[in-house]
């Protein structure tokens, strides 16, 4: 794995991930929860759609960071996933709002940034088998979506003609 960040730089972006992730994720305290918390990402994603594309855009920086950092691809691309999935169920909402509270994106993917700087030998085996499955997910999706469209136009055309 190779860095494009030297290693005093490496440092710096690493701490500047982590307090972005923190503000964002695990910022406020939920009192008499037993240490529960929540970050400002939920807070601006109240806001409807508004809020959750600024809150995906901020962190889509931390996304950025660890790809200067010299991440490998598939994690990535796992991050990304992390980053749209919040995103996309993030803009539901209520259901989003609560979703924001549980995921923790920002969080995720620090985790995955710390786990392969700290140690670079780690298999990326389990970031190919979640995007690989993320694939999956989209392609069934987009394929029961025009075998659905597809049903449509042929019972209208059934219908009129």
């Amino acid at each position: 794995m190779r860095s494009s960040e030297p290693e005093p730089g490496r440092s710096r972006a690493l701490g500047e991930v982590e307090t972005l992730a923190w503000l964002l994720d695990n910022s406020i305290p939920v009192p008499g929860t037993g240490g529960r918390r929540f970050g400002i990402d939920a807070i601006i994603g109240l806001v409807p759609v508004v809020g959750d594309v600024i809150s995906g855009g901020i962190g889509l920086f931390v996304v950025w960071r660890g790809s200067r950092m010299g991440l490998p691809r598939v994690v990535v691309a796992r991050m990304l996933a992390n980053s749209a999935l919040d995103l996309l169920i993030g803009s539901i909402p209520v259901i989003g709002d609560a979703f924001d509270l549980w995921f923790k994106a920002n969080t995720r993917n620090l985790g995955l940034m710390r786990r392969h700087l700290e140690r670079p030998e780690t298999s990326t085996r389990n970031e190919w088998l979640v995007v690989g499955a993320l694939i999956g997910i989209v392609l069934a999706i987009v394929l029961s979506i025009g075998w659905l469209l597809a049903s449509v136009v042929n019972a209208l055309v059934s219908a009129i003609g």
